[in-house]
């Protein structure tokens, strides 16, 4: 589990610098799908499912590189017996986070195959 959040925190920080552009890119996204549901056309039903991926991909990373920038401090043997516990919650806490980002990144992973071999 300390792997995969790792991974999480490395992905974070690799994501740190381009994150007004992913804002920006989500943002457009958000507009594009809110157009498609608006204005009805061939056109736009066409482009309803992909820029809906592509928003909840966005959602997604800018989600993740918010919550995995600081991870929390690991347990230290003088600390008291409150701390350790305090601190073996928040891990617990991010261990879930960890798996509900996975579980939704391996669903939008499936979503966007499906999208793409439709």
């Amino acid at each position: 589990m300390k792997l995969i959040l790792f991974y999480l925190n490395r992905i974070a920080r690799l994501l740190k610098p381009i994150r007004i552009a992913l804002i920006a890119f989500t943002f457009f996204a958000l507009l594009l799908t809110a157009y498609s549901l608006l204005v009805r056309s061939a056109f736009t039903l066409n482009l309803l499912e992909p820029s809906i991926i592509v928003s909840l991909w966005g959602m997604l990373l800018l989600a993740s590189t918010e919550l995995f920038q600081q991870l929390p401090d690991p347990v230290l043997p003088q600390d008291s017996f409150l701390q350790r516990m305090l601190s073996h919650c928040k891990l617990l806490f991010f261990s879930f986070l960890a798996l509900a980002v996975l579980f939704v990144s391996l669903l939008l992973v499936w979503l966007s195959l499906r999208l793409l071999l439709i």
